[in-house]
């Protein structure tokens, strides 16, 4: 039922491994390019809820969810490399035999070095920029980061399957449909989705808590490198299972073409040779 769609992915794998090959550095710019994208559209949820937070607390998820739509969008129609969105499309790319396990592990790992050293040059040029600086936005910020950076372990792991799942989901559903303002909203419903729940995207994250670290956070004493590393790493690990087992995975196995129960249970059809030994036997 999508097996043209899991094999379309496993083109544009090849293709993006293909580009990878031809340079290296044009690669590290396109994931760095996503990272800028997805880190500017966090910068921009930041602005809005702390600026609606004192007054309307109530509103503050759901209003950052509806307007961090901007991101997955930049990202497919700009066009750049996104370490979540490859979770989905190189994992199809393994198992429909366009790439090995080893181009798999090189994309993903360039990838999010890319998206790591563009979300670090957004969050640096935001914080020298200074529409961070003023109350009530830094105390939000921080409040935010904070959180994400002593979230329990177990339930940081199961928040980002959650989110890489509803990314990629997005891309699955942009590749399945023809219209480009179709192709929006629905990016955008899995989008407001995450981001209203409260899940965890390693690369929003990688822009979003450095966000954190640069600006002055000595009453936040939460807030530090390790907490940094300890949230993206555990994030990492649940966005690629949600993006490669979740959507990648199951639609994989949901749209293998099985021989049909009616023609399993067929007897097997009598060569010429069988026909002339069962006249032998009589």
């Amino acid at each position: 039922m999508y097996h043209q769609t899991v094999e379309d992915f496993g083109d544009q794998a090849a293709a993006k491994l293909e580009g990878q090959r031809n340079s290296l550095l044009s690669h590290i710019v396109r994931s760095m390019l996503a990272g800028m994208y997805v880190g500017v559209c966090i910068v921009l949820i930041f602005i809005i809820g702390g600026s609606i937070a004192k007054d309307y607390p109530a509103l503050v998820k759901l209003v950052m969810g509806i307007c961090f739509g901007g991101a997955l969008t930049f990202v497919v129609f700009a066009g750049s490399e996104l370490f979540t969105g490859s979770n989905l499309v190189l994992t199809l790319g393994v198992l429909t035999g366009k790439a090995r396990m080893g181009d798999l592990a090189n994309n993903w790992v360039w990838t999010w070095i890319g998206n790591l050293l563009g979300s670090a040059l957004i969050a640096a040029l935001v914080i020298a920029s200074g529409v961070l600086s003023a109350e009530p936005i830094h105390s939000f910020v921080l409040k935010v980061v904070q959180t994400k950076m002593t979230l329990p372990a177990g339930q940081l792991i199961v928040r980002a399957i959650l989110a890489n799942w509803l990314v990629c989901l997005g891309v699955w559903l942009a590749a399945r449909s023809k219209s480009d303002t179709a192709r929006i909203l629905l990016i955008w419903w899995c989008m407001f989705t995450f981001i209203t729940c409260g899940f965890e995207h390693s690369v929003a994250n990688m822009c979003g808590l450095l966000l954190g670290l640069l600006m002055h956070h000595e009453m936040m004493p939460a807030i530090t490198w390790g907490g940094y590393a300890y949230n993206i790493g555990l994030a990492t690990l649940g966005n690629i299972i949600g993006g490669a087992v979740f959507v990648g995975g199951m639609y994989w196995v949901g749209s293998r073409r099985n021989v049909p129960v009616q023609q399993q249970l067929r007897p097997a059809e009598s060569t010429p040779v069988d026909t002339e030994l069962a006249a032998a036997l009589g």
